[in-house]
């Protein structure tokens, strides 16, 4: 098994760039407070973010339930994840680690980066290899709540309006002539008051001529001839 020294973390991006973990232990705690074997000072990184197990001739990665996560080239880490040379650690959105682990060559020799940057003749430690910058992942916004449908419109009836009536002409009534009216009455009871009086005086002469005959005659010789009574 190569020297456990060599297993290095380095600050790509983050409070202290360029600064190195090296890791020397079977099992170790990274975040903000101070009692994790590996510490880095960032207010986004939660007091116990990961956790990384030695596992082979590499480490296993787990999240520790942080709040803002822990992501491998970009991917977030729900289960643990075996770590290999060149891996991007991102820690929250703030933080990243590159990865650095031995590799063995035929020659017997070991050398931090990947085989094919040394020959028989490379130094046991080698330069890092140099990584493309650490892309933070993009969270997709929250989806919005599906609008509810609105019921349909109810039409309303509106009864039609009836036409207004056609104007005419008030019917004006006739003007009686009143004066007319009581003259003609006037003269109806006057003609009725004189045939009145005509009957009754045809009686009274009637009844004059029975109960008075020679008076009668003698008032009347020229009506009526002159009669014995």
């Amino acid at each position: 098994m190569p020297d456990s020294s060599a297993f290095k973390l380095t600050i790509r991006q983050g409070p202290k760039p360029n600064q190195v973990f090296d890791l020397d232990k079977d099992v170790l705690t990274l975040g903000r407070e101070a009692g994790n074997d590996l510490v880095v000072e960032d207010p986004q990184i939660s007091r116990r973010h990961s956790r990384l197990t030695r596992q082979g001739n590499s480490y296993l990665l787990e999240d520790l339930g942080s709040t803002n996560g822990t992501f491998i080239n970009g991917s977030r880490v729900t289960t643990p994840v075996l770590l290999a040379n060149g891996d991007l650690i991102g820690l929250a959105d703030t933080v990243v680690l590159a990865v650095q682990i031995p590799v063995v060559i035929d020659s017997g020799e070991t050398f931090v980066g990947h085989a094919t940057d040394a020959d028989t003749t490379s130094v046991k430690q080698g330069p890092p290899v140099t990584q493309p910058a650490f892309t933070p992942p993009v969270v997709p916004p929250a989806a919005k709540p599906a609008a509810k449908p609105q019921p349909a419109a109810v039409p309303v009836y509106v009864p039609p309006v009836a036409p207004p009536p056609a104007a005419y002409p008030p019917v004006v009534a006739p003007i009686q002539d009143a004066p007319a009216a009581d003259n003609r009455r006037m003269i109806l009871i006057g003609c009725g008051c004189l045939a009145l009086l005509a009957i009754v005086a045809l009686i009274g002469l009637v009844a004059w001529s029975f109960i008075d005959c020679a008076s009668f005659s003698g008032v009347f010789k020229f009506l009526f001839p002159p009669f014995a009574c």
